[in-house]
This record gives C-alpha cells, sequence and structure tokens, in this order.
C-alpha cells in the first residue's frame, strides 16, 4: 500500500482535500502534516510516494520541495498566490505537479492521477505564466519534425501554445469549432498527451516554434 503524503496547516481546506483523496485513491495510505510535524516528515520519506507540499506552510517549504526531489519522490506544490518570479524559479525545479488553490474535487483527482501515472499536472490558470517563461529561456532554435502532424495540426498545436482558446483558433484559421476539436484530439493521440497544456509544453520543450 502507498502513501500520498500532504503538508498542509490543518484547517477546514485540507479536510476537504485529505476526503478526496481517501475516497478516490483507497489504495493509498493518506498522511497530513503541519509545520509542527517537520522532523517526523523528514523520517518518514522513504514511505511517501506522492508529496503535496503547501507553499503557505510556516516553514522553509523550498528545503521541503528539494529534499523530496532529491529523493526522486514525485512532488507536486499548492500555490494559492500567484507570483511570476516564484513560480517561475519552483517551474524549473522540474516537479511533477503545480496545484493552485481553489481546485475543484475533479480537478484534484485528475491531477493526482496524473502524477500517480508519471504524467506531469500544471493547473490551467498557472499554465500561460509557466509556458511563457519557458519559451524565453529555452528557444534556441525551431526543431519541428517531419511525419508526425499535418499541416493544419501543426496551425493548430501553434495556436495552443500562443495560449488562444479554440474559438479563438477557429476564428483565425477560419474552421469551425468543431473542427478545432477533432484535431485537437488528434493531436494528443498522436503526441501521447491527456491535454492541451501538455501538447504545449513538448511543443515548446522541443522547439517546434519561434515565438
Amino acid at each position: 500500500m502507498g502513501t500520498i503524503a500532504i503538508m498542509k496547516e490543518s484547517g477546514i481546506l485540507r479536510d476537504g482535500v485529505q476526503k478526496v483523496i481517501k475516497e478516490n485513491f483507497p489504495e493509498y495510505v493518506v498522511s497530513v502534516y503541519d509545520s509542527r510535524h517537520q522532523n517526523a516528515l523528514f523520517k518518514e520519506s522513504c514511505l511517501i510516494d506522492l508529496m503535496i507540499i503547501d507553499m503557505d506552510i510556516g516553514i522553509n517549504a523550498l528545503r521541503l520541495i528539494d529534499y523530496f526531489s532529491e529523493k526522486q519522490t514525485k512532488t507536486a506544490i499548492w500555490i494559492s498566490e500567484v507570483e511570476n518570479d516564484t513560480l517561475v524559479k519552483l517551474f524549473k525545479k522540474g516537479l511533477d505537479g503545480y496545484f493552485f488553490n481553489g481546485m475543484k474535487s475533479n480537478e484534484l483527482i485528475f491531477a493526482i492521477e496524473s502524477m500517480l501515472n508519471g504524467r506531469l499536472y500544471i493547473h490551467p490558470f498557472l499554465s500561460p505564466i509557466l509556458l511563457n517563461d519557458y519559451i524565453k529561456t529555452t528557444y534556441n532554435k525551431v526543431k519541428r519534425p517531419n511525419g508526425i502532424l499535418t499541416e493544419r495540426e501543426w496551425d493548430i498545436l501553434e495556436q495552443i501554445v500562443k495560449g488562444n482558446k479554440n474559438s479563438d483558433i477557429a476564428e483565425k484559421l477560419f474552421i469551425s469549432q468543431k473542427t478545432v476539436k477533432n484535431h485537437l484530439l488528434s493531436i494528443f493521440k498522436k503526441l501521447n498527451v491527456t491535454d492541451r497544456t501538455n501538447a504545449a509544453l513538448l511543443a515548446v520543450k522541443n522547439n517546434w516554434f519561434a515565438l
């Protein structure tokens, strides 16, 4: 039986998160910690499969992040306020998940499922900030492979990277929103990703676009 640990101060929100995880991931033990139990968390770290760290806890959250990252434990941070510089620094640490305060239960479940299955999860509210910085810091030269996507699919993927919604893409490319959705499903399948955020991240990481 695996363990999912939550480092978050006690309260209604933590109780709600713990309940959702317990109900939807019965094969995992859910352990909760607050700032008073930091030492216990370090001692029990070898037993933890997934660590969720609230950035608002009253201790050095970065120390915890670095510690669990070094142990190659799947690690997610929980952010309540967006500070671009701080968020960019956290993104560069290459964590497994980036949660945002106010996540609904279905979003939390999807995020944890993604991480447990080896996929990166970024809350949609945070992705534009992370993508823009990643583009600035990693862009060297466009290296678009042949044979993966059709020309129209490349056009749509470029619009996704730019952060455009389906309605905007349809208007720019003079096609219907239904056609956009169909192309998106094809893109996700061909790139082996689950959503538009991960498709955009894959495109940016591989320097498929010059933006």
